[in-house]
């Protein structure tokens, strides 16, 4: 299937990547390097998948301005074969004394059919502009630094590929105009939300109050006050804007949600879908999975590009196999839908820090890392990259390492789930904070089996024997007949084995303690 606009068709070349739209090619979710030339030459071919391409007009096409040899053609065509794996040139043929062609399919073990993917209207991204602060400080000199707290907020915007974000200069521009009212503003722009908002100085601190309005409907979606009071690396230009923009992206996608309740699912958008299906598995409710499942499918149905799509996907098959516990085919299909997020989109961090959790739960625990950091250093906003992070250290035994992460996952994301107290809550127990792990578990709403039994070992460690046999029980009621020692040791994913056996060894004692041995 030809996309509608090739010149923003993602290709799928062999096990490759070739994003025309966003000018990289990946494999694997890595960027594979590849002179400007060389890149120049495959994107040619690329947006003429199927026909031969003479050898002049290539030359013409790659080379407009410079005179040069067909050494330089055949010196860029090697460049894109080895970084394609194509030394055969099954997929980049050479048409003898004709051209080049990029060739539609190739040898089962090395490529697949070139498949251009669609993106239709129905995958169209919500679109944002954020306007400059109404300076009311009094002090001219803070000019700059309000300036640069809305270049930061624009930036981290645009770090989540879900949202169109409005460069800073045409928001500017527009919102110089002061007859325009916000509606005017959004037409002009052509934006479904914006950001508006103050700044005042109180008590000598820099206050900020924001508002995200949706343009069409004039409804007024989300408004907080932020007061900049940087200490240490919590620093006026790194907490304040990344807390700001993590709280915008929620809010449109909440506002996303509620679109989608009032439509019919075949009306939805594609990031709709996306967002519904995301709203409901962050809720934990009974059967939510599955739902939440099919709207990701919906939402690959709708734009099969959509890599984020593809990565929550796999995230849902998992929650409905028990996540570690799934079987290993399981694993390795939710892992093989990871790796295809990353693929389609390698600028998302979501598809990294999802894959994370995927190589983890395989016992690739190197892979699990370097996904992880890839998230943090991709969007450093997104404050799920940072608890991905968090939690791969702690499950390869690096606790201390790991509660930085933690808390700053905490400070971005101040509304954070239950499931960021339950990672957390693990640190700390391996670390003997026995109290701020029972706390920080007690918290988590709709605890499983593994959950009330590792907080009756908390509580055991704590010789508070009343409340630990209570979770003792509430434990067998959740999962009767089940071993909760062999559940422990196959349910959670360290890398070492002795962190596995501490918690093993706290779960006997609290075993022990509500038999009474």
């Amino acid at each position: 299937m030809v996309a509608q606009d090739p010149a923003t068709a993602v290709i799928q070349l062999g096990n490759t990547v070739l994003d025309l739209g966003r000018g990289t090619l990946t494999r694997d979710g890595y960027m594979i390097p590849l002179r400007s030339k060389s890149f120049r030459l495959l994107c040619e071919l690329a947006r003429q998948p199927g026909r031969v391409v003479p050898k002049d007009e290539l030359l013409d096409a790659v080379w407009p301005d410079v005179i040069v040899t067909e050494a330089s053609l055949s010196q860029a065509v090697r460049d894109v074969r080895k970084a394609l794996h194509d030394e055969a040139g099954q997929i980049l043929r050479t048409v003898a004394r004709r051209g080049f062609l990029l060739c539609p399919t190739g040898p089962a073990d090395v490529a697949g059919p070139v498949q251009p993917i669609e993106t239709g209207a129905s995958s169209a991204r919500p679109r944002i502009a954020v306007l400059p602060l109404n300076d009311r400080t009094g002090a001219p000199e803070l000019g700059p630094t309000l300036e640069g707290l809305v270049e930061e907020i624009t930036a981290g915007l645009g770090r989540f590929r879900n949202l169109t974000v409005v460069a800073r200069h045409s928001a500017f521009a527009v919102a110089a105009d002061t007859s325009l009212g916000l509606a005017e503003i959004g037409a002009k722009l052509r934006a479904d939300y914006v950001v508006e908002g103050s700044a005042r100085l109180m008590d000598g601190h820099l206050t900020l109050a924001l508002a995200l309005n949706e343009t069409a409907s004039g409804e007024l979606l989300w408004a907080e006050s932020f007061t900049c009071e940087g200490t240490g690396w919590l620093s006026l230009r790194d907490l304040i804007p990344r807390r700001i923009v993590s709280r915008l992206f929620s809010s449109v996608e909440q506002a996303l949600h509620r679109i989608g309740l009032q439509r019919g699912p075949a009306a939805l958008t594609a990031f709709q879908h996306l967002a519904r299906g995301r709203t409901l598995f962050r809720t934990f409710e009974p059967g939510v999975n599955e739902e939440a499942l099919a709207h990701f499918a919906a939402a690959i149905k709708a734009d099969p590009a959509l890599g984020v799509a593809h990565s929550y996907h796999g995230l849902a098959d998992a929650a409905l196999h028990g996540y570690q516990l799934a079987p290993l085919d399981v694993k390795r299909r939710i892992r093989g839908m990871g790796m295809r997020g990353v693929q389609l989109s390698p600028e998302e961090s979501r598809c990294h820090g999802i894959l994370s959790f995927f190589h983890l739960w395989l016992g690739e625990f190197e892979l699990a890392e370097q996904a992880a950091t890839r998230a943090v250093g991709t969007n450093p906003c997104d404050a799920d990259g940072l608890l991905n992070l968090a939690s791969v250290l702690m499950h390869r035994g690096r606790f201390q390492e790991s509660l930085p992460w933690f808390e700053r996952a905490k400070d971005i994301n101040p509304m954070w789930p239950g499931y960021y107290d339950n990672e957390h809550s693990l640190a700390l127990f391996h670390l003997g904070r026995h109290e701020e792990a029972a706390r920080l578990l007690s918290r988590v709403p709709r605890r499983n089996a593994r959950q009330e039994m590792r907080l009756a070992a908390t509580y055991a460690l704590m010789d508070e024997l009343d409340l630990s046999r209570r979770h003792v029980e509430e434990a067998r009621a959740l999962a009767p007949g089940v071993d909760s020692v062999e559940l422990a040791r196959i349910g959670y994913p360290y890398e070492h084995d002795c962190d596995r056996q501490q918690l093993i060894e706290a779960i006997r004692l609290a075993l022990g303690r509500a038999s009474g041995t």
